[in-house]
């Protein structure tokens, strides 16, 4: 089950949400991601899903009544005035009745009257402040109730919706967040009659939130806009010819008019038409792809020169762009060791530095001899107001999130957080050869004969035997061989898993594959030293001759490999089925570290186990083609798919798809985990220091309850805004194209 929560910028109040759901019943666990608003609930036996969705309203609204709570991004919940305003001044939306976005409700027009009545009651009460210190300065003695009550009208319309909602958070057993400590630390001021200063920690918070707000909604703005690949409207051609259409519309079977310059909205055929795609919203690159009629193409690019005419072969929900929109907006579902760290961190800290204010205010007048209350009094409701860790908790999902993004851009989809932290401690790579380091395309470059076989019987019985395989190397054969197969007379067809096929045609037995094909069935081999792919061709357990493949090196393979050493990556690794004269040339030639070739799927989970069994500093990772290896793409700590665009299989496989055919990708997600970490540690000390400083300064009594604010939200908003840089990080690959 899961649910949206649009509005929440509350960290705090996210980490108890989460908290509360995953005790809820028959609930196995929540996940609440703070950086796109979703709740994801691990459903237990019994679950009752309408029962849970109506305690999950209830439960926010008691926390964060201004949060509109719907099943889906795509509606909206009407609003029912209630009678109980949220922190930001807005009735909150009650979940009776969910109508359509085209009934007039909309949470965003609800989110508009917040800010701006907000907006309001802030300017009214900093002139309010202002005003009080005019009337301090004017006004004689006699006339100081006047301006009292000017800064107490400041504070109750700055501050008004703090307090009540800590009122009503303590009712509901929730004590520990910013509403109580700036409701205690305010309420201490005025006991202390510092009435300007109890109005003013009251509307630099609100100040603060404003901008914090403002500023969470900005980085998650940028971040859709980076990943935004979905069109918005389509051309349709029905019986009353081209209408634009709501892209969401779209269905299987349309025919849609792309014009130059449009998004494509839906995967499809092309019926009529040439021209170039855009394929940079997909793959990070912008180099044009020639489209022409039977071409199929996908949603998310960008149409160039020409208008096309297109067949929908899968519609809006189900196409690429939305797959992979879904795919990383659930990646921020999946969270990092460092944000459970600091979830689990914010429960323990916020209660300590309380006690802590408890114990500074009662302690040292009691053990100090002339230490007065009240300054102690004081000291300890700074250290109230500095205590929130909204900062911390804040910023690292969204510095997840924003490396998520970051990447995407560059054509790599990461499926979570935790695979960020996996390719920042990787260590170790292993990979398979062909479509990985090798462009997968082979060419037989020799057919070798066996005595008493002519090279055109050779070579039919080659087509023959690879005639029904989807593996490069028998594609290549029967490329090459360009014989007429009857399939007629193909019978009793089989793949043997790491060494080749077996086919029945008329009475003879033809089987195609590499040497250990053909030794448990007892044909007889010469020993055979050619540098290349080696298929041999058996005709009735007898030795038809061979055929030499050759396949390429990837353009940027070995200038990949270099990189990924420069990032700290310890050892290549290179498993192939191929024999392991042509892996060992491979190896050599991209000075990989180890090879192990003549590996059969049970031989490469064997090697990886030992591989990364012999890795205990760090991680292990996995690069392949998504489809094939699926047991060691399971084994490793992270798998890798390479050229994964369009292909369903691969994106299911894999925790890291790269969507296009290029080893360069694997350094750029090295490098923006490296990156994307090495802003979320810049943030925890920014965050921490910012609040140590102030605390320690407010324990040798020069702390100011401004300067706490500043620890408290002016924190937040440096962590946010330096977690933005994310999105516009330019790695060092740059450098290298």
């Amino acid at each position: 089950m899961k649910v949206f929560l649009e509005g929440l910028n509350c960290a705090n109040c996210a980490g108890k949400i989460e908290k509360m759901v995953g005790k809820m019943p028959n609930v196995r666990a929540a996940s609440l991601s703070l950086a796109t608003g979703s709740l994801v609930i691990d459903e237990g036996d019994g679950f009752a899903q309408e029962e849970t969705y109506d305690a999950i309203v209830k439960l926010v609204h008691s926390l964060e009544p201004h949060v509109v709570v719907s099943q889906s991004r795509k509606q909206a919940i009407a609003v029912e005035p209630c009678g109980c305003e949220g922190q930001h001044g807005h009735d909150h939306p009650h979940h009776q009745s969910e109508v359509s976005q085209s009934s007039g409700h909309s949470h965003v027009g609800a989110l508009g009257d917040m800010d701006k009545r907000q907006k309001l009651e802030l300017i009214t009460a900093i002139g309010l402040f202002i005003l009080g210190f005019v009337f301090q300065t004017l006004l004689p003695i006699n006339l100081e109730m006047v301006t009292i009550g000017v800064f107490l009208g400041a504070y109750l319309l700055a501050g008004y919706r703090v307090i009540l909602l800590a009122f009503r958070n303590i009712g509901h057993g929730q004590i520990f967040d910013e509403n109580f400590l700036m409701t205690i630390a305010t309420f201490g001021a005025l006991v202390l009659t510092e009435w300007p200063e109890a109005a003013g920690v009251m509307i630099f918070f609100g100040i603060g939130e404003y901008f914090q707000d403002r500023a969470v909604d900005n980085a998650r703005r940028s971040i859709a806009e980076t990943i935004s690949f979905n069109a918005i409207t389509a051309n349709r051609i029905g019986p009353e010819g081209e209408r634009l259409i709501d892209a969401k519309q779209v269905k299987v079977g349309d025919v849609l008019v792309i014009k130059p310059g449009e998004k494509i909205p839906a995967d499809g055929v092309i019926l009529q038409g040439v021209s170039h795609l855009d394929t940079s919203p997909l793959t990070g690159e912008s180099y044009p792809r020639k489209v022409e009629k039977g071409d199929e193409i996908l949603s998310g690019m960008i149409n160039g020169n020409a208008v096309l005419k297109v067949l929908v072969t899968k519609d809006y929900e189900n196409s690429t762009a939305m797959k992979i929109m879904h795919l990383i907006e659930e990646a921020s579902d999946k969270k990092g060791k460092t944000e459970k760290f600091i979830t689990k961190f914010s429960h323990y800290y916020t209660p300590i530095v309380v006690f802590s204010a408890i114990a500074m205010a009662i302690i040292p007048p009691l053990l100090i001899p002339g230490a007065s209350w009240e300054t102690w009094f004081y000291q300890s409701l700074i250290f109230l107001v500095v205590s929130c860790p909204c900062a911390l908790v804040l910023s690292i999902p969204i510095s997840y999130f924003g490396g998520i993004g970051r990447a995407s851009k560059e054509g790599v989809l990461i499926k979570g957080g935790n695979y960020l932290d996996v390719l920042y401690q990787s260590n170790v790579f292993v990979f398979d050869k062909t479509g990985t380091l090798t462009q997968g395309e082979f060419k037989v470059i020799k057919t070798a004969p066996a005595a008493g076989f002519t090279e055109a019987e050779l070579l039919a019985a080659a087509a023959a035997g690879e005639h029904y395989s989807n593996h490069p190397i028998g594609k290549a054969i029967t490329a090459y061989a360009q014989q007429d197969v009857n399939e007629t007379q193909l019978k009793n067809y089989a793949e043997i898993p790491g060494k080749g096929t077996r086919v029945e045609v008329d009475d003879q037995v033809i089987l195609a594959g590499n040497k250990s094909l053909l030794t448990d069935h007892q044909v007889d081999l010469a020993e055979n030293n050619e540098a290349g792919t080696i298929v041999y061709i058996a005709i009735d357990n007898q030795l038809a001759g061979y055929l030499v493949l050759g396949d390429m090196v990837k353009e940027n393979a070995f200038a990949a490999l270099q990189q990924l050493k420069k990032l700290g990556v310890k050892k290549t690794v290179m498993l192939s089925g191929d024999n392991s004269q042509v892996a060992n040339q491979i190896g050599k030639q991209l000075q990989l570290d180890e090879v192990v070739g003549d590996c059969l799927p049970q031989d490469k989970v064997a090697a990886f186990e030992r591989i990364k069994a012999d890795n205990k500093d760090g991680k292990t990772i996995f690069v392949g083609d998504g489809m094939n290896d699926a047991p060691v793409l399971a084994m490793a700590d992270a798998g890798i798919a390479m050229g994964a665009l369009g292909s369903d299989a691969a994106i299911e496989a894999a925790d890291i798809i790269l969507m296009k055919d290029d080893p360069m990708d694997i350094v750029k997600s090295v490098d923006i985990a490296k990156y994307t970490r090495r802003i979320m540690i810049q943030n925890i000390v920014l965050a921490l220091g910012i609040k140590i400083t102030v605390l320690t300064m407010t324990f040798f009594g020069m702390g100011e309850m401004y300067l706490a604010i500043f620890a408290d939200v002016g924190a937040a908003i440096l962590t946010i805004l330096n977690t933005t840089r994310i999105l516009r990080y330019r790695g060092f690959w740059q450098k290298i194209k």
